[in-house]
Parts: C-alpha cells; sequence; structure tokens
C-alpha cells in the first residue's frame, strides 16, 4: 500500500517533467525585425505559434545591412522589412531572397526635421540621416525631396548612413543629421526635443507597401514546412488582432508586448492587413523607384523574381 501510494506520488512528480520536455522540443524559427509586427506580437502571446510546435526568437535588427545579410547566410530563417532590401539584396549574397506575406497593405513615411529647420530649403546642404543610402527609406526620402525641389545627384543634400529607426533619432538628437523618417513613436519623442513633420510620402507615393516578410528561397524550400506552419500561426495571430470583439484585449497585448501607449497600440492594430497578402502593385512601386534612381537589380526588373506567393496560400490551405 505504501509502496503503491509512493510510486504514484513519484509519477505525478515526474509528469510536469515530461510535459516540460515535451515543450522543450518546440523548433526554433529566427526572426530578424526593425520592430516586430503586431501580428507575430500576437501569435506569441496566444500561444499561437507553440501551438504550431514553434519557438519564436525575436532579434532586433541595427540596420538593413546586417538583417539581410543574416538572411542570405542563413543567420535567420525569416525576417520583417522593407521590400526594397529584398530588390537591393537578392543575388548579393549568392542567394535568392523574396516577399512572402505582408503585415500591413501600405504606409505613410513621416520626415522629421530638427527646430531650426523652418522649411524644404533650409535642408539644401544639410546632411540627413538614412538606414542604408541605397536603399528602402533613403530611396523614400531622395523621392519626397525631389518633389520639393531637392536633388540629390545634384548634390542638394548629404544622406548619412546611421542605421535603425532609432539610430537616425539619436543623430537627430545630436544635431549631427538635420532630417529623417522616423516611425510615429520617435515621432512623438522628437516633438518633445522641438522637433517637428515637415511632410510624409502621401503626395507622391500614396501605394508605398509597409513591412514585409521575406525568406531566403533556397533554405526556405527546405524548411517550407516549417515556414508554413510558421505563416498560419502568424495568420491565426492576425485574424485574432482584427476582431472587433478581441480589440480591448489586443490593445493591451500589444502595448505591453512592445512597450507602446495604447493609442499607439491601436494604431498598431489598425494598419494590420485585412488577408496577409502581398501588395503586388504596391511592390512595383517599390521596384519602379529603385529604376527612376538608376540602380540596377542583380536579379534583374521583372517583380515576379522578388516574391513568392505560394508558402502563404499553403498556410491558407490554398
Amino acid at each position: 500500500m505504501v509502496l503503491n501510494l509512493a510510486l504514484s506520488v513519484i509519477a505525478a512528480l515526474m509528469l510536469p517533467c515530461h510535459v516540460d520536455a515535451q515543450m522543450g522540443e518546440l523548433k526554433k524559427i529566427r526572426l530578424n525585425v526593425f520592430r516586430i509586427d503586431a501580428a507575430s506580437s500576437m501569435a506569441r502571446a496566444q500561444g499561437f505559434f507553440a501551438a504550431e510546435g514553434l519557438e519564436i526568437e525575436v532579434t532586433e535588427t541595427a540596420n538593413s545591412t546586417e538583417q539581410m545579410r543574416g538572411l542570405s547566410q542563413g543567420k535567420y530563417e525569416l525576417i520583417t522589412g522593407g521590400f526594397d532590401n529584398v530588390l537591393a539584396w537578392s543575388g548579393r549574397e549568392g542567394t535568392d531572397l523574396v516577399a512572402v506575406a505582408q503585415p500591413s497593405d501600405k504606409t505613410v513615411f513621416r520626415v522629421i526635421v530638427r527646430p531650426e529647420i523652418k522649411s524644404w530649403s533650409d535642408l539644401k546642404g544639410k546632411k540627413l540621416a538614412a538606414d542604408a543610402v541605397d536603399t528602402a527609406f533613403a530611396l523614400v526620402l531622395r523621392r519626397i525631396l525631389l518633389a520639393r525641389g531637392l536633388d540629390f545627384n545634384r548634390g542638394d543634400y548629404e544622406l548619412l548612413a546611421v542605421g535603425a529607426t532609432n539610430a537616425r533619432f539619436e543623430s537627430l538628437m545630436r544635431g549631427e543629421t538635420f532630417a529623417a523618417i522616423l516611425n510615429p513613436v520617435l515621432e512623438v519623442k522628437a516633438a518633445t526635443a522641438g522637433m517637428w513633420r515637415i511632410g510624409d510620402s502621401q503626395e507622391v507615393l500614396p501605394d508605398y507597401p509597409n513591412t514585409i516578410i521575406a525568406i531566403n528561397r533556397a533554405s526556405g524550400e527546405k524548411s517550407r514546412t516549417t515556414l508554413v506552419s510558421y505563416l498560419r500561426a502568424w495568420l491565426k495571430g492576425l485574424d485574432w488582432a482584427r476582431n472587433p470583439l478581441n480589440h480591448g484585449a489586443a490593445t493591451k497585448i500589444i502595448a505591453g508586448d512592445l512597450k507602446l501607449n495604447p493609442q499607439q497600440a491601436a494604431e498598431r492594430l489598425a494598419e494590420l492587413s485585412a488577408t496577409g497578402n502581398l501588395n503586388v502593385p504596391g511592390l512595383q512601386v517599390v521596384l519602379d523607384l529603385r529604376n527612376q534612381f538608376g540602380f540596377k537589380l542583380l536579379k534583374g526588373d521583372k517583380l515576379p523574381v522578388y516574391y513568392d506567393e505560394s508558402f502563404l496560400a499553403q498556410a491558407k490551405g490554398k
């Protein structure tokens, strides 16, 4: 009787260890981001990734060069970032990079300037902060400035490659540069230091796409099952976050997870795509912009080379 009781106690004590061991078998997915999107955050918080047998290791990138080289060399399975970086880096490290999904359809890029800048003409001869001078936000900034009569090719201003959004903000704060594209969170911080929004991209690039999810095509095909599982969980996070019945809870989760105030969290939720599908016409806008500024792409100028919708379609059961 005592022996049976002892064995029962031992079995009961061993059970949680067995469960933990099972949980320890989750397959790790390395995701590199400039900022984590709300759908990924929600899928992680709601356990959708864990339900697919996945553990998501999220790291924030210092700049697009580090991110895209890491994706090319297999340091990350997935990245979220600008589609322009996919165009610029596909083939550069001997690998094809492709966009597979999109957390939000389009975006507005805000140009923030230091207090001493009173008009666009005041930027002439100044240094402006960029991530890298030949990709993504830098080209958007060039297009906005060109519409205001300031031409980079003419030497009207200088682009300084300082890194991701936080680094651009810090460069402005130090007075090292005088303008930069910042996200809404850092725009608020900049405003407290007397900086202001001089303009944005809506007038010249109304259909410019927001963040995309990208993979290394070769390694992605080898781990297709895992990536499809990721996207399936991600879509569940997207649907959960967009459900009006979950709005209050979703706002609290996003605010806590991403360290945002309630308004910023609500804005992050509001920008989510209804489907997660790639905004293909918007991707073409990015390609056209790169062509406009004379950049030659290693993989050519045909858009289908740079995206693959089959992973998301499979995740949706199509």
